[in-house]
C-alpha cells in the first residue's frame, strides 16, 4: 500500500502540468497526508514492538537455555610424592606448565507447551488491541485530512466568488457613473452612493477569502509534506456534495457492532486479559523440563598417563562427564502466585465490565452523528432551493436591466449581491454535509 501511494506520489509530482504542482483527488490526498504525517509514523512504530513480543515468545520458547562456555589457559604438571605417612600422592608440579581446555554445554527445554500457547495467544491479542487502537485514530485523522481538503476547495469558491462579485458591481457601479455623467433621467445618485458603499463589504469578503486560500494552502501543503517549491491542488474543481453512499442508521449500528476500532479493541483486550488470567493460573502448578550438560577438561601439562594408566582415575583437571533427563519445579512462593492471578482477574472483569457500555456509548454516539448529518442535508437542501429562487430573482433583474440599464442598475447590483451571499451559504452547506458524512462514517468506523 505505501509503495503504491510513493508512486502515485512521485508520478503525480512528475507529470502534474511541468509546473510543480501536485494534484491529489481526495482519497489519494488523504491516504498520502496519512502516510506522510509524522505523528502517525510514530504510533505506528508502536506495534513493531508488540509483533517483536511474539516472536520474542515463540524464539524463546525453544531452549530458553542453550548456554556453551569454553576456556583456555595454562596449568602446572602432575608429580608423585612421599607424604608423612609414606604414602604415595599426587602434587602439582609448577615445573613443567603446559597448555589446557575446557569446555561446557548446558541446555533446557520446557514441555508446558500448555503455557507457551496461552502466551502467544496472549500477545497476539494484545497485538490485535494496538492495531484497532491505531485503526481508531486514523478514522478521525482521516476527519481532519477530509476537512483540509474539503476546505481547500470551499476557500477556492469563496475566492471565486469574491473575485466576481468585485467584478460585477464594479462593472454595475461604472455604468451608473456612465448614465449620471449622461444626464439620464432615471439614474439615481442615491443608487451609486449605495453601490459604492457596499465595496466595503466586497473588498471584505475579497481579503478573507485571499486570506482562506493560503491558509487551506498552508495547511495541505504541511500534511502533504511537500516543498516549497511545490504546492498543491485538488484534482476536483468544484466543491460538491459527496455522492457516497449513506447506509440508514440501523445498518450502521449493525456495521459498528462487528467492525468499530473500539469494539474489536475491546475484544481483543478481553481475550489478553483472559489469557492472562489462565497463564497466571497455569504458572501455580509445577512445571516439567528436560535438561542435559556435558563437560569436558583436558591438559597437556607433564606426562599424566605415567601416572595411572586407569582412563577413568579421578584428576586434578582431567575431566569428561555429562547428564541428561527429566526435571520439575514447584514455585514454593504460592501467594505470590496466586495474588497475580487476582489481579489479572480483576483486570478481566474491568474490561468485562466495559463492555457492558461500550456498544451503548457507541451506539448512542453514531445516533447523535447521523442527527447531525441529517440536519446538515435538510440545511444542504434548504440552501438549494434559496440558491434556485435567488438565481430566479438574478434573471428576473438582468431581463428587467436590458429594458431599462440606468433605472434597474440598482436593483441589478442588489439582487447579483443576494445571489453571491446564497452562493456563499450554499457552498458552506456543502462544506457541513460533507463532513458530517466523514464524522458520521469515522464514528461508525465505516
Amino acid at each position: 500500500m505505501l509503495f503504491f501511494l510513493t508512486v502515485i506520489f512521485l508520478i503525480s509530482l512528475s507529470f502534474a502540468d511541468g509546473s510543480g504542482v501536485l494534484r491529489l483527488s481526495r482519497d489519494e490526498f488523504v491516504e498520502t497526508a496519512l502516510q506522510n504525517d509524522p505523528r502517525f509514523k510514530e504510533t505506528r512504530m508502536a506495534t513493531l514492538a508488540k509483533e517483536g513480543r511474539v516472536e520474542q515468545i515463540k524464539a524463546g520458547a525453544l531452549l530458553p537455555k542453550f548456554e556453551f562456555s569454553m576456556l583456555t589457559g595454562v596449568v602446572p604438571g602432575l608429580k608423585k610424592e612421599t607424604d608423612s605417612y609414606d604414602q604415595s600422592v599426587k602434587a602439582w608440579d609448577f615445573t613443567k606448565m603446559g597448555p589446557y581446555f575446557g569446555m561446557n554445554i548446558q541446555a533446557a527445554q520446557p514441555l508446558n507447551f500448555g503455557q507457551l500457547q496461552l502466551g502467544l495467544k496472549a500477545a497476539r491479542a494484545d497485538l490485535l488491541q494496538k492495531q484497532m487502537e491505531i485503526e481508531g485514530k486514523e478514522q478521525f485523522l482521516k476527519v481532519n485530512l477530509l476537512s483540509y481538503y474539503y476546505g481547500y476547495l470551499l476557500a477556492k469558491e469563496m475566492n471565486k466568488l469574491a473575485q466576481d462579485g468585485h467584478k460585477q458591481m464594479r462593472k454595475a457601479a461604472d455604468n451608473l457613473e456612465e448614465a449620471l455623467d449622461d444626464g439620464d433621467e432615471d439614474a439615481s445618485q442615491m443608487d451609486l452612493l449605495e453601490l459604492k458603499a457596499g465595496f466595503f463589504e466586497i473588498d471584505k469578503a475579497v481579503l478573507d477569502a485571499k486570506s482562506g486560500l493560503k491558509k487551506a494552502q498552508l495547511a495541505a501543503k504541511f500534511a502533504l509534506g511537500l516543498s516549497d517549491d511545490v504546492s498543491f491542488e485538488p484534482a476536483d474543481s468544484i466543491l460538491a456534495a459527496v455522492a457516497d453512499f449513506i447506509p440508514d442508521l440501523d445498518s450502521l449500528k449493525k456495521w459498528a457492532y462487528v467492525h468499530h476500532p473500539d469494539i474489536r479493541r475491546l475484544t481483543a483486550g478481553l481475550v489478553a486479559t483472559s489469557m492472562q488470567m489462565e497463564l497466571a493460573s497455569a504458572k501455580m502448578a509445577p512445571e516439567f523440563f528436560i535438561m542435559g550438560e556435558f563437560e569436558y577438561a583436558k591438559s597437556w601439562a607433564g606426562n599424566r598417563t605415567t601416572l595411572s594408566k586407569d582412563a577413568f582415575a579421578q584428576d586434578p583437571v582431567n575431566r569428561l562427564s555429562g547428564a541428561f533427563g527429566v526435571g520439575i519445579k514447584y514455585r514454593l512462593n504460592f501467594w505470590n502466585q496466586w495474588e497475580n492471578y487476582k489481579l489479572a482477574r480483576i483486570e478481566h472483569r474491568i474490561l468485562r465490565q466495559t463492555e457492558n457500555y461500550a456498544n451503548r456509548g457507541i451506539e448512542l454516539q453514531i445516533e447523535e452523528k447521523y442527527d447531525d448529518f441529517l440536519v446538515a442535508k435538510n440545511k444542504l437542501e434548504s440552501a438549494r432551493n434559496a440558491l434556485r429562487a435567488t438565481e430566479g430573482m438574478l434573471k428576473g433583474a438582468a431581463m428587467q436591466y436590458d429594458i431599462n440599464p440606468s433605472k434597474t442598475s440598482g436593483l441589478l447590483a442588489n439582487t447579483y449581491k443576494k445571489n453571491l451571499l446564497m452562493k456563499k451559504d450554499y457552498y458552506f452547506a456543502v462544506y457541513e454535509y460533507n463532513m458530517a458524512v466523514a464524522r458520521l462514517f469515522a464514528q461508525a468506523g465505516y
